[in-house]
């Protein structure tokens, strides 16, 4: 089966205007995680390994401290 329509919301959510001052984060060991951001107080949910969500630059940088998660 064709998955265009996947592939059709890949490439608009990754070249989407609306992530301005958002950076790609990595999870990379495979057990969920939940992070609050320290500034914006939003919740970061990664269910498991190789998931990529859009955090906020501000929140980004103290969630580096925490093992398991890798600038994209």
């Amino acid at each position: 089966m064709c998955n265009c329509n996947q592939k059709r919301t890949l490439y608009s959510q990754e070249h989407n205007a609306n992530n301005k001052g958002m950076v790609k984060v990595k999870r990379i060991e495979n057990s969920p995680l939940v992070i609050n951001g320290d500034i914006t107080g939003r919740a970061y949910v990664f269910r498991g390994l190789n998931e990529i969500n859009w955090v906020d630059k501000r929140d980004a940088l103290s969630m580096f401290e925490k093992d398991g998660l890798q600038l994209v």
